[in-house]
């Protein structure tokens, strides 16, 4: 397995997208992140693996300008992102779902897709609405329902849409699958495998791994708070390394 000191390049696309180096990030004075590099191509579905309290969210955080950072460098499509406020960032072309399907209850489906457009349009872009319910035909059927009224499952799709209909370059999608039923996870990985394929960037941090890698091109395994091994999905999958190291030797079956 290599590591990221010499990372593999073979079956990568050549333009990166997103370059993150030496990223450091402190609460306090306690550091949790340690020099994390690494980087997402265009068109590529990256995933970040790693246990509870590794520094997955953090780390996303910190590129999307939630948290501040310490030290390093963010690079998105030519931009130096490292010390702009989270707006810029998704001007720039990034948009982070947070974990926890995070909409607003009191507004309708509807609303809250027009929310995902005001970052470019303040008053927003109802024009975008069509292509966004043809790819999510169950926010169709419920544009005028309150958000509220939504399983946990819809709800996380909406969020999903919510980032979507911004038109960003990467999609970043924090522990989409939480308390979720796996048909609906399924439906959420699905929906960002078929993104990925028409061109969009996905960063992914999730848990359930063996359902991530089925639709990753290529991982980063996060240990403490520092890239511990970065490889193609496919080498994830053949070698023995996750199932070792994050599943505990035992088969994991989601």
């Amino acid at each position: 397995m290599m590591n990221l000191a010499s990372p593999p390049q073979a079956g990568r696309p050549e333009q990166i997208l997103l370059d993150v180096r030496d990223l450091r990030v402190a609460y306090g004075k306690a550091e949790v992140v340690h020099g994390v590099s690494f980087d997402v191509r265009a068109g590529e579905f990256v995933v970040m693996l790693g246990r509870n309290g590794a520094g997955k969210s953090t780390i996303l955080h910190a590129i999307s300008g939630l948290v501040p950072k310490r030290g390093g460098t963010v690079h998105f499509a030519g931009q130096d992102l490292s010390r702009v406020a989270p707006r810029e960032t998704v001007l720039a072309g990034i948009v982070q779902v947070l974990e926890g399907h995070r909409i607003f209850q009191t507004l309708t489906v509807e609303d809250n897709l027009l929310i995902g457009t005001y970052a470019r349009a303040p008053r927003g872009d109802r024009t975008k609405l069509d292509r966004i319910y043809a790819m999510f035909p169950e926010m169709a059927e419920r544009r005028h329902q309150l958000a509220s009224r939504l399983s946990g499952g819809q709800q996380q799709i909406l969020a999903v849409a919510q980032g979507v209909i911004g038109d960003p370059q990467l999609l970043i999608l924090d522990e989409p699958s939480g308390g979720l039923a796996p048909l609906v996870i399924d439906r959420i990985l699905e929906v960002a495998a078929q993104l990925c394929a028409a061109g969009l960037a996905i960063l992914l941090v999730e848990q359930l791994v063996e359902k991530a890698l089925r639709h990753a091109n290529f991982v980063y395994l996060i240990e403490t708070g520092r890239v511990a091994a970065a490889d193609s999905a496919q080498a994830m999958r053949d070698g023995d390394l996750v199932r070792r190291v994050y599943l505990g030797g035992g088969k994991h079956d989601s």
